[in-house]
């Protein structure tokens, strides 16, 4: 049975480790945020040290952010950092990372660690939910758009000399 819940700052190591090992097995995960933490120097390939990074990332997370694990019993099955955010005049959550472990694909872990987040946005009067998605992700847009998500923007970059 899989148990949703918040992670405690002990967890966020070995959880930056889950993220590192996840993400990296495939590069249609990168997007400009990505780019914009320095996980990618080009939008296309992650950085080397993908782990160290990650992990430092994590232990800065900081009090809007939060960390929410779908686990089955110690076996860490999937992950996602939640960014709240209250302005005077809209209130949000952007979902900045998902990461599932592939033998659990498809059974239901990410739908419910989905579904466990947003209800914590909507007990925090959230009235959107973000995310952003790497151009070439196309399961992951497949599964957020089941889950009522839909394509709102674009995002453009380009590259500066220096």
């Amino acid at each position: 049975m899989t148990d949703y819940r918040w992670a405690h700052a002990g967890e966020l190591p070995a959880i930056a480790s889950f993220f590192a090992r996840i993400v990296a097995l495939d590069d249609s995960y990168v997007s400009h945020g990505e780019v914009q933490t320095g996980l990618s120097v080009d939008g296309r390939t992650w950085v080397a040290d993908l782990d160290a990074r990650m992990a430092e990332d994590m232990t800065a997370l900081g009090p809007e952010r939060s960390v929410a694990v779908a686990m089955d019993g110690d076996r860490l099955l999937g992950a996602t950092i939640v960014l709240w955010e209250v302005t005077p005049r809209v209130s949000f959550m952007v979902v900045e990372d998902m990461a599932i472990d592939p033998a659990t694909r498809s059974g239901g872990v990410g739908a419910g660690l989905l579904a466990f987040v947003e209800a914590e946005g909507a007990e925090r009067g959230m009235q959107w939910a973000f995310l952003e998605s790497g151009l070439h992700n196309d399961g992951a847009h497949r599964f957020f758009e089941r889950h009522g998500f839909h394509v709102m923007s674009k995002v453009f970059s380009k590259k500066l000399p220096g």
